[in-house]
């Protein structure tokens, strides 16, 4: 059986964290005896993402870190209680009844992974919980569906109109898709068929791929996206399988380019790729988190130097996510779910310096915010 792991964002559960140590205050404080304030996280911390739901995990206990030093809300400690679902949308449902019965929560706070689209979403709405800042560009977050879902990013139909939009400009005409066949797939997939034809285009090709991309999937996959010739292929599948896919598709002979979204391209998946992600284009929808032209990639930086983290766009999402929580929390008149979903209802937006971050669910407070970044020969995302 396997064993599920818990990490606690306070220092008494330090000795709990053999691997993710908390991140250092930058002012010390006596400690409130007040009961904390907990939000709740499934994110795989272990595992093929272990990745990316770290450096979200690590992000976010910093900026409560932060607000803990300086008095926590009302001397109330943020406490961030994340349990491992290793990247599965089943072990996702599970986490998130715990996460309200056990530990109860006040709210679900930057979910990642397979669950992050779903689950997690429907799971918080069973529970009577905010869900808020998951790492996904699902439409149905952004339907009003589901009560009390509060988006910081720009959704997956955002991103898919980016990579057709600057298919077009640069003259490719022939694009393909690669997913995994599940609700999330078919979503790319129909975004990507509207936003071409919108255009007077077709989609030159579609496969899916089974989750990491199992040597049973993979073939097949290859062969029906190549047979459509295409000059581009979006990867929609999650990074496991979006690696094995363009390691397999090169070694099939395709010399054309690789486009994948926000949620498959970050550090994970290019450092799977290793020489093979050189010209692979990102969408991103965070700002850019290495950049020291603007005001938001300065503080940032120095925000990561001095919790000793290493930025990375999840990093850069989840300081702004949690960032937005803790204005919330502020405004909250008391530190309940429906309190909370006030608070955050009424939060405006707030301009981090050449960012403007706000949440939503249905109807969007800021525009779409979407870029596209490429990974270089040196091994770094360029602009």
């Amino acid at each position: 059986m396997r064993r599920r792991v818990l990490f606690l964002g306070l220092p008494a559960a330090a000795a709990l964290l053999p691997t993710f140590s908390l991140p250092r205050a930058s002012h010390a404080r006596t400690r409130s005896s007040s009961p904390p304030i907990r939000l709740g996280q499934s994110a795989p911390v272990s595992g093929p993402l272990a990745q990316v739901g770290t450096a979200v995990r690590e992000a976010a206990l910093a900026v409560f870190a932060d607000a803990n030093a300086q008095g926590g809300i009302g001397g109330r400690d943020i406490q961030l209680v994340t349990l491992d679902d290793e990247d599965r949308a089943e072990r996702t449902a599970v986490n998130v009844k715990l996460l309200a019965s056990q530990h109860q929560v006040v709210g679900m706070f930057g979910f990642v992974g397979a669950g992050a689209h779903r689950a997690g979403a429907r799971g918080a709405a069973e529970e009577g919980l905010p869900y808020i800042a998951a790492f996904s560009g699902s439409q149905e977050l952004r339907s009003g569906a589901i009560p009390w879902v509060y988006n910081l990013r720009a959704g997956h139909i955002d991103e898919i109109e980016y990579i057709a939009r600057h298919t077009r400009q640069v003259g490719i005409r022939r694009v393909s898709l690669v997913s995994e066949y599940n609700s999330h797939g078919w979503e790319l997939r129909d975004a990507l068929i509207a936003s071409l034809e919108s255009r007077g285009d077709n989609v030159a090709s579609i496969s899916s791929i089974d989750h990491e991309g199992s040597r049973y999937s993979l073939p097949g996959a290859v062969a029906s996206v190549l047979a459509g010739d295409p000059q581009a292929i979006v990867l929609g599948a999650d990074y496991v399988a979006s690696a094995r896919f363009v390691d397999a598709a090169r070694r099939a002979g395709f010399t054309g380019l690789f486009y994948t979204l926000s949620t498959v391209g970050g550090n994970a998946l290019t450092d799977m790729l290793g020489a093979q992600a050189a010209g692979l284009s990102v969408t991103q929808v965070a700002p850019f988190p290495w950049t020291a032209s603007s005001p938001i990639g300065r503080n940032f930086q120095a925000f990561c130097a001095r919790h000793t983290i290493e930025a990375s766009f999840a990093g850069m999402e989840a300081y702004l996510g949690a960032s937005l929580l803790v204005d919330a929390l502020r405004r909250a008149r008391e530190i309940t779910p429906a309190r909370l979903a006030e608070a955050i209802e009424g939060l405006p937006p707030r301009d981090f310096g050449g960012f403007v971050g706000a949440f939503y669910g249905k109807a969007r407070k800021a525009p779409a915010q979407v870029d596209l970044t490429v990974f270089s020969r040196n091994g770094r995302f360029v602009k």
